[in-house]
């Protein structure tokens, strides 16, 4: 079936030009004529579709968008190699004072933990036995 197909498709637009080119020259007023029924139809099923879609989807029927959508930018952010750089290390050697090692000390005290949990027991028959099939 390729094989046939490769041989078919080429003659038929080798005819399909031939008939353009005689129909240009010989009738060139049908021939834009046909040429305009064609642009017209193509617009005519593509706003069809374009319209079926802005109804099933929501979107507009002519997004003034251009470039990636929000989703798309997002999706290359997630997906993006590169790691933002550290920072430079510094030169200079800055000496410990007693006011820098007060913060360290308030930083690294723990949080108040919550004492308990909010877990309750809930009352229920406890020595009906379970419907099962045993294998």
């Amino acid at each position: 079936m390729r094989s046939i197909m490769k041989y078919i498709i080429p003659v038929v637009l080798f005819f399909a030009f031939i008939g353009l080119g005689y129909e240009l020259i010989f009738n060139p007023l049908g021939f834009l004529t046909r040429i305009l029924m064609i642009v017209g139809f193509v617009a005519v099923i593509f706003l069809g579709y374009r319209w079926y879609m802005s109804r099933k989807y929501g979107t507009p029927l002519f997004p003034s968008q251009t470039g990636p959508s929000r989703a798309q930018l997002r999706k290359a952010k997630r997906t993006s190699t590169q790691r933002p750089s550290s920072p430079a290390p510094t030169a200079a050697f800055k000496p410990r004072t007693s006011n820098m090692m007060t913060e360290k000390k308030k930083a690294s005290r723990p949080k108040n933990r919550r004492e308990g949990h909010n877990l309750t027991v809930i009352e229920g028959k406890k020595n009906k036995k379970k419907k099962r099939a045993f294998f």
